[in-house]
């Protein structure tokens, strides 16, 4: 269930962000323009393959958070040639989370602030991925995972009923995706809400000079805080790291 969901929100990230012969166009001149890009500027996401912790270090992170360096735990992750940084502290915090269906527990909740997909891309590039999809771009979203749906219960891979559900699912996560526009910050930037199965997230995507990441801040319950630590995280980064 799991992988037909992720196969089909994948469908629609693609079919939204990509359309048609505009995905073969920009990926043949989007290498240039990133080689460009870099040439102009300097910064390459080469630079910082396993050492992103000199971008975000446990001094921004501590800075930011307000909270000891000694107690932070650090974390690391990588899947492909994408990493990822997290700094965790513990709390009081708990959160509501569905374990069966109708059925939930109180969580415990870690304070973190990470940093995530470190790459290089270009400002056209940037915005086109993170964009609020239309209302066309919805409904070629949503009829390419209606056919991926046939085409896997045709195949065998999943039951009618499956399919169905995780199509239901998927195109719920999609009425949650929203992006939002953050002025003053590196060339260009945005806060993107997504939601899949309950789980809700909030990441800041900052581009600055042909290099594009990810801050995501939990420190407390209130998205207007979190968002404002957020902000103040990849500002330091930019001006401490970047600039």
């Amino acid at each position: 269930m799991k992988t037909i969901l992720i196969a089909l929100t994948s469908i629609f990230l693609f079919a939204f962000s990509c359309e048609g012969d505009k995905k073969t166009e920009q990926l043949n001149g989007l290498e240039t323009e990133v080689i460009e890009s870099l040439e102009a500027t300097g910064l390459k996401a080469e630079d910082f393959k396993g050492k992103i912790d000199e971008l975000l270090t446990l001094e921004i992170a501590a800075q930011v958070s307000g909270l000891p360096a000694t107690e932070a735990e650090k974390k690391y992750s990588k899947f492909s040639s994408l990493e990822n940084l997290k700094y965790e502290w513990n709390s009081n915090r708990t959160k509501k989370v569905e374990f069966m269906k109708g059925k939930f527990i109180e969580a415990p909740i870690k304070n973190t602030i990470e940093l995530s997909w470190v790459k290089n891309t270009t400002l056209e590039q940037f915005k086109h991925d993170y964009h609020n999809p239309t209302a066309e771009e919805i409904k070629k979203a949503e009829e390419a995972m209606n056919k991926k749906m046939t085409e896997l219960n045709a195949e065998g891979k999943t039951t009618e009923e499956q399919a169905e559900t995780a199509s239901n699912v998927a195109k719920e996560s999609i009425s949650k995706f929203k992006v939002e526009e953050v002025p003053n910050l590196g060339t260009y930037s945005v806060f993107v809400d997504s939601g899949i199965m309950g789980v809700t997230t909030r990441d800041l995507k900052v581009f600055y000079k042909g290099l594009s990441f990810t801050i995501r801040v939990d420190l407390s319950d209130d998205v207007q805080s979190n968002d404002k630590k957020a902000i103040e995280t990849a500002k330091m980064v930019i001006d401490q790291k970047l600039k």
